[in-house]
């Protein structure tokens, strides 16, 4: 129940969810529309697309298991509070294995792939911390990406319990609203009303509820501006990293 979170088992997980019969076969029919344009015909007339094919990861040639879609990483970056961004924001060295897969790979496929993409937290990013979960992508042909190599440690098993309140807006208004109920709950008659023959609930309790959710919402709106934070669904791909 407690294991170390592994973000490649849970992009897995999502990518197992949300895809569906229908995607699949959609994108078997982008590859078939894919390899039809490089026919020594057509080249002339999408040279564009040619050109990409040796930049791009060609997904008839890959294990499509070890391919995502961007909306799948952007759920796993909302749920986990991560970045997706490209490979020249990461300012730490990556790892010699990932560099020596590319170039095997752009030996294997006759490649010269571009358009590098890492999903970390932002603390992988600016800082000096090898230890921190990082996944790194090449962008495919079909707009979808390949996972190449992964390095670093295992999240904690409560990081998406920690950062569900800065999904959104929704969440963040929930997650006060609930936290608001837990305190008032918890509060005996006595601290909510002079009035001793009031019983446990009372319209007293429900009054102080209202006051304390107006209160901590004040707080948590100050803490959100004065520390700078923004929600993971609109954070997810900003490159200020600092």
């Amino acid at each position: 129940m407690f294991n170390p979170l592994n973000i490649s088992s849970q992009l897995e997980k999502i990518r197992t969810k949300n895809r569906k019969h229908e995607d699949i076969l959609l994108n078997e029919v982008k590859n078939i529309l894919g390899a039809d344009l490089l026919k020594e015909n057509k080249i002339l007339n999408h040279l564009k697309f040619y050109n990409q094919a040796f930049e791009l990861v060609d997904e008839t040639e890959v294990d499509y298991s070890f391919i995502y879609t961007l909306q799948e990483i952007k759920k796993t970056c909302v749920n986990y509070r991560l970045r997706f961004l490209d490979s020249q924001h990461y300012k730490n060295e990556i790892p010699y294995e990932a560099v020596l897969k590319i170039k095997d790979f752009n030996a294997k496929h006759r490649k010269d792939l571009k358009r590098f993409k890492i999903l970390a937290p932002v603390n992988a990013y600016n800082r000096s911390e090898h230890t921190l979960p990082c996944l790194l992508f090449a962008e495919t042909l079909n707009g979808n990406y390949y996972l190449i190599h992964t390095w670093g440690q295992d999240f904690k098993w409560y990081r998406a319990l920690l950062n569900l309140p800065f999904r959104s807006i929704e969440t963040l208004f929930l997650s006060v609203a609930l936290f608001t109920l837990i305190v008032d709950i918890s509060l005996p008659v006595q601290l909510i009303t002079l009035d001793r023959t009031a019983p446990y609930w009372c319209g007293y309790r429900v009054a102080t509820y209202f006051h304390l959710l107006i209160f901590f919402s004040g707080f948590t709106t100050y803490g959100m501006f004065a520390f700078h934070k923004h929600f993971s669904s609109s954070d997810w791909n900003n490159t200020n990293i600092r």
